[in-house]
């Protein structure tokens, strides 16, 4: 056990808690042996029983029960990215209800468009009642991210030409297009966009 009060190195530390490594690390300070009574067992197992019934099968509102690449294989993002996009929508109308937090809202969106699942393995998966449930929750997700996330991060107007020529504009590229600092180079690809072509075109 360690006790309250305790100390350590911020690398020790993930989310708040205490990393693995650091646990196998820790030294004993005392042993102590106590004699535990049939009661005191059968509340520690009736306990844990009833926190392992809890447990979901993915809980993003808990910070260590999903690791950092299963956050990215299941959203495309990782932990740090997919908290920063809460932050970011936290000033959106979306709220916690009944059945979804907010960030289970996101996360099922973000399974949604990576993994293309139907709502009924995403039901599954997130414990939702129904695929209407579940449609429910990525359209107050979808929602959420349009009103606070799209228009700051997508589109024409998110950012003015200064920021793309001071930020976006590479050294080489300035220099192959005429060398002076206020060009902006905009590069539009468009290999692979699926065009239709009329049969009679050879």
């Amino acid at each position: 056990m360690i006790r309250k009060g305790s100390r350590c190195c911020g690398e020790h530390l993930e989310d708040g808690r205490l990393i693995l490594d650091a646990i196998n690390i820790v030294k004993p300070h005392k042993i102590e042996s106590t004699i535990f009574k049939t009661g005191d067992v059968q509340l520690l197992i009736n306990t844990s029983q009833m926190l392992y019934n809890k447990k979901k099968r993915l809980d993003f509102d808990d910070c260590n029960a999903i690791s950092n690449d299963e956050y990215y294989t299941l959203t495309s993002l990782n932990k740090a990215q997919f908290d920063n996009l809460i932050k970011e929508i936290a000033v959106s109308p979306i709220r916690n209800t009944s059945i979804r937090s907010i960030r289970t809202a996101v996360a099922c969106l973000l399974c949604k468009l990576r993994l293309g699942l139907s709502n009924t393995v995403l039901g599954l998966l997130f414990e939702l009642p129904d695929k209407r449930a579940v449609s429910r929750v990525i359209e107050s997700a979808r929602k959420a991210l349009l009103e606070s996330f799209v228009p700051d991060h997508l589109g024409f107007s998110h950012i003015n030409r200064r920021q793309i020529i001071d930020n976006h504009t590479t050294t080489i590229a300035r220099e192959l297009m005429g060398g002076r600092n206020d060009t902006l180079v905009l590069i539009v690809d468009g290999t692979y966009i699926y065009i239709q072509v009329n049969e009679k075109v050879s």
